[in-house]
């Protein structure tokens, strides 16, 4: 099955009542959405529920992406819950980002997301659960990697038994796929291992969580050391294993390979291939900057985002360089991966996992119906 993102400013060329056509056009199943582009966070889904419903069949949405917030394992397990609220200024500001001061509208809102994708029957829903900044690169993170983890499997776990109190997870509701996180600017659930940790823990009686792997997010991991004319981890030392730095030595002086070796390290584990929903899937160039260091921009980056004097401005700097380095969403092939390499992976993929989805992830990009027909016939799936 493949599937293809919705953002309504990309699709105006296209009515959006004749998306179902615009799916067949090109061999998709449907489209997934982003919650909050539908009704913003904020606001109570039952509101307006019955006119969402109809709105997201006229545009044959079949995946619904959870709408999602900044610094979740500070908020919600409340680590470091001083450094939250000095960092966003008061806890009236707390109370206006996040809704309350509980977590409480967090977990109904996805709740409430969750049981609109039931009611769409949709493949999945899209459990985007990643520690990032408010501010792209404003600040570093002082909450470690394993803690930040665990809070994370804590927090899939917390959202699980909020479904089973609603009898809200059954048999035939939706896959719960989690997202991986970035590197650099951002943490989370971000490896294989990572994954393993998780499933070891979990209480998951209908097995609905899946792993959705967001190839932009590994890249992100990645860069060509001009200096050193080789590709390598853009990283500190301290968050590259022992695997990544043998992955490095061993294909830093060949870019494309590094970064397919880099995704197969992670999507191609033996012990977690039945487990993937989905490959979220675009390109990006590689990097020549290590633009974000454990969350914080680098060396003159930092300096100019200092440097602006509104929040806003801050947000505006930090999100261009995410969004034209790290999050590019560019077609397959316009990057660093080869198209017949990421295609043989799926291939493996699908030979021992018949349920694995493709989502055109190209949000992006202007032209949408170009893009995806670029992206389609690189890597022509049959």
């Amino acid at each position: 099955m493949q599937f293809s993102t919705f953002k309504a400013e990309l699709f105006d060329e296209h009515p959006h009542f004749k998306m179902a056509e615009f799916c067949a056009k090109f061999g998709l199943e449907g489209m997934e959405v982003f919650m909050d582009d539908v009704l913003s966070r904020d606001q109570d889904l039952n509101d307006e529920k019955l006119v969402i419903l109809d709105k997201l069949r006229t545009l044959h949405v079949k995946r619904v992406h959870c709408s999602y917030w900044a610094y979740p394992t500070s908020f919600l397990t409340k680590n470091n819950f001083q450094e939250l609220v000095e960092r966003f200024g008061n806890w009236e500001d707390v109370v206006n980002y996040y809704g309350d001061l509980t977590g409480d509208h967090m977990y109904k809102r996805w709740a409430d997301e969750y049981q609109i994708a039931t009611e769409l029957k949709a493949q999945a829903y899209t459990f985007h659960l990643i520690d990032y900044a408010p501010i792209d690169g404003k600040w570093e993170f002082t909450i470690s990697k394993g803690d930040i983890r665990q809070a994370m499997i804590f927090m899939i776990q917390q959202f699980l038994n909020y479904l089973m109190n609603q009898n809200l997870l059954t048999r035939d509701s939706p896959m719960i796929e989690v997202e991986n996180a970035g590197w650099g600017l951002e943490h989370g659930l971000q490896t294989s291992e990572d994954y393993q940790l998780m499933y070891c823990q979990l209480y998951d009686p209908f097995q609905k969580v899946k792993i959705g792997w967001d190839i932009n997010h590994l890249l992100h991991a990645i860069g060509f050391d001009e200096t050193q004319n080789c590709a390598r981890f853009f990283l500190p030392d301290c968050e590259i294993s022992t695997q990544m730095f043998e992955l490095q030595q061993r294909y830093g002086n060949e870019p494309q390979v590094f970064a397919q070796k880099w995704l197969e390290h992670n999507i191609m584990d033996p012990e977690l291939v039945n487990r993937i929903g989905c490959i979220q899937l675009s390109d990006c160039a590689l990097k020549t900057t290590e633009f974000f260091r454990n969350g914080k921009l680098t060396g003159q980056y930092y300096d100019e985002i200092a440097a602006l004097d509104s929040w806003r401005e801050q947000e505006n700097y930090g999100v261009n360089i995410v969004l034209s380095c790290y999050d590019s969403h560019i077609p397959l092939g316009d990057g660093i991966l080869n198209p017949k390499a990421i295609k043989e992976m799926i291939l493996k993929i699908r030979a021992v996992n018949s349920n694995l989805v493709i989502l055109h992830e190209l949000k992006n990009n202007t032209d949408q119906a170009a893009a995806l027909r670029r992206q389609l016939d690189r890597l022509d799936l049959k």
